[in-house]
């Protein structure tokens, strides 16, 4: 409103004479300023939660149509038809902004209770310290997707007593006059979910499903951040990464509805706030209904309720859509974050909280399927550094899983909606293809591996292979109703990943927009073109480097012929692409940055002189500092090399592939 009344007084079409229009400018300015000045600083409790504004009107909020056609593959097509960026993990450009955080600290003293395994409980270390605690709980009722409310409080609530509500705040009192007061989550004891059946039938792989997600998050990120995780789920659990997992659209909803839904926003009624015909987004065919109508228990939780995934833009839900539902915990306690340290509450920082409250779900119903999914944003949304103030616990939390026999009969999903978007790392070149990529691993029990050796071979490869959030809906399908391990029908735009991808998916298969696509674009080079020089005359001396120490007996190389040249690099539309302007959907926008290449990868294919040794290299050019490099790893000699090398062979067997000896000229 204010915005838009500045834009008022500001139009010439409005009769205020221009002097009357700056006074009440400057007067306006005035009294905004001297608010601003007056409001405290430290934090102010809100009686109610946040509740985001209607949507902006964005001038480009069209209906879209489909420009996906299906690739028509040409005979003897190149096999990589989605070659991925050769990111590095510590990239000079992206490790300016890199920062490692400490560990959140929180109250020494350890909270007084508890609510583990569905049961209000007063710790031992709490009861020996301050004597005879009682305790009132008031528990956490919803009266909307943004408000809730306290119920009657439940006086004197005594040790060891079922909790009939997930979510409380606790009052207790000790004889010693020590006072406590905290939230506590956890999972109540329901009858009814505990009898419920399956209402219809499945043949599925009876597995429960824990899916974990974070903000902002590449998979190249993910390591920097969360190294002790990373090493716990690939080396400890066997976990597997997926190394081409590419987004759909910009922001936390393009990526995570086409995983819960298995459709982009645009696909479905209007939903967002403010915009003509919006409802509720209760009635979307989200996927954990069908596993609750496959028999599971079912559990969504964000940490952070202002920026609720279905609610900062869109209307939310009118009824609670899962069997535990952790956004009326977040909608309690943020407005009390200020009560406690920074990121915590009372002993637990707040991002052990919310996965402690999932992983209760294994003590209330052991003998249930169930379909968890956590997503953490708090510490990464506006800045992924901060990530690493929750390695430890992250990596703990898993560890307590595995130890506690959790994942035994468990698939873990771990994954990110998108990487870093914040300006300064979106701004380089490497930063726009980071945040195409976030990160997603599986990890399948042990038993699983002997069971369906298949599915995990199929997955295996499947790392190398473009996918995307649509073929993790239908990959969800799958653990409900398994259809086998086949070959995947990439005329869809959704795949399994337990089916095998052929190499030949592209952008276009999945229907991934140009300027969201990762995969790099292949461009020919004439053997006689200038810019080729400096690459084979860094591949050539590379080469000879190698063998310089045994010059007498090995003969400087030439180039015989250049037989084939490529440079890989970034789209085009990826580097132009600014930001969205669709009505926040997060798909399409504005293309017109001058972000520039940071890098070009040529592939050259060449015979040396002499001993025609046939090699296939790929050296990679540094724009910004007009550097070539060329790594041992990225060279390959494609043809046998015999007996050309027996001068050195016994010496430094390394050199086998490029030492011609003299005493064969």
């Amino acid at each position: 409103m204010t915005k838009r009344y500045i834009t008022l007084l500001l139009s010439p079409r409005t009769p205020i004479a221009l002097l009357t229009r700056l006074l009440i400018l400057a007067g306006g300015a005035i009294i905004i300023y001297l608010f601003i000045s007056a409001s405290p600083k430290s934090f102010v409790s809100r009686s109610e939660p946040y509740i985001p504004p209607p949507n902006r009107d964005f001038p480009v909020d069209k209906p879209v149509v489909n420009p996906f056609k299906s690739p028509i593959l040409a005979p003897g097509a190149a096999k990589s038809s989605c070659p991925f960026p050769r990111l590095e993990l510590y990239d000079k450009e992206i490790m300016k902004f890199y920062i490692k955080h400490n560990r959140v600290t929180c109250a020494v003293e350890e909270n007084w209770v508890s609510l583990h395994r569905g049961v209000f409980t007063i710790t031992e270390a709490a009861a020996t310290k301050h004597k005879n605690i009682r305790c009132d709980l008031f528990p956490v009722l919803k009266e909307s997707d943004f408000k809730v409310v306290e119920g009657e409080p439940l006086k004197d609530f005594k040790n060891g007593t079922r909790i009939t509500h997930d979510f409380f705040r606790v009052a207790c009192t000790a004889d010693d006059g020590t006072k406590y007061h905290n939230w506590h989550a956890g999972i109540r004891h329901d009858e009814d979910i505990l009898e419920r059946k399956a209402s219809v039938k499945v043949k599925g792989l009876d597995v429960d499903v824990i899916m974990i997600g974070l903000d902002s998050t590449s998979r190249l990120a993910w390591q920097r951040h969360l190294p002790l995780t990373r090493d716990y789920f690939v080396n400890v659990l066997n976990g597997i990464e997926m190394e081409g997992y590419n987004i759909l659209g910009d922001g936390t909803p393009a990526a995570i509805m086409p995983i819960l839904i298995g459709k982009r926003e645009e696909e479905l009624h209007e939903a967002r706030r403010g915009y003509p015909g919006a409802k509720s987004v209760d009635d979307f065919p989200w996927i954990w209904k069908e596993f609750k109508q496959a028999g599971y228990v079912t559990a969504w939780g964000e940490d952070d309720a202002h920026l609720g995934t279905f609610q900062y833009r869109l209307l939310g839900f009118n009824d609670q859509p899962t069997d535990h539902y952790y956004r009326y915990f977040s909608l309690a306690i943020e407005p009390h974050y200020g009560d406690f340290q920074q990121y915590c509450m009372g002993s637990r920082p707040r991002h052990a909280v919310i996965q402690d409250y999932m992983r209760e779900l294994f003590f209330l119903y052991p003998k249930k399927r169930k379909w968890s999914f956590t997503f953490q944003s708090e510490l990464s949304h506006q800045d992924n550094n901060k990530l690493s103030q929750m390695d430890d616990d992250f990596y703990e939390h898993l560890k307590r899983l595995h130890v506690e026999k959790h994942l035994d009969n468990a698939i873990l999903i771990m994954l990110a909606d998108h990487g870093a978007r914040f300006s300064k790392v979106r701004a380089t070149a490497q930063g726009k293809q980071e945040e195409r990529m976030p990160y997603f691993g599986i990890r399948f029990p042990e038993w699983f591996h002997k069971k369906y050796p298949q599915i995990v071979q199929n997955v295996r490869n499947n790392t190398k292979r473009l996918t995307t959030p649509f073929d993790v809906h239908e990959t969800l399908h799958e653990i409900i109703n398994f259809t086998g391990t086949e070959k995947a029908n990439i005329s869809n735009r959704g795949v399994s990943l337990f089916k095998a991808i052929p190499e030949e998916r592209n952008c276009d298969w999945a229907q991934v927009d140009p300027h969201w696509c990762s995969c790099m674009e292949w461009s020919e080079v004439n053997a006689d073109d200038p810019v080729l020089k400096p690459v084979v005359e860094t591949i050539i001396t590379t080469f000879n480097n190698y063998t310089e120490p045994y010059r007498s007996e090995c003969a400087v190389l030439k180039v015989k012929t250049i037989k084939s040249a490529n440079v890989l690099k970034i789209n085009e539309a990826v580097l132009k692409f600014k930001d969205t302007s669709d009505g926040g959907r997060g798909r399409f926008g504005k293309m017109d940055d001058t972000t520039q290449h940071s890098k070009l990868l040529y592939q050259v294919n060449l015979i040396t002189d002499p001993g025609d040794g046939l090699f296939e290299t790929t050296v990679t050019h540094h724009l910004k500092e007009n550097k070539m490099e060329l790594n041992k790893k990225d060279i390959s000699r494609t043809n046998k090399y015999g007996n050309a090398s027996h001068c050195v062979e016994m010496k430094d067997s390394f050199l086998r592939p490029y030492c011609y000896c003299k005493d064969l000229l």
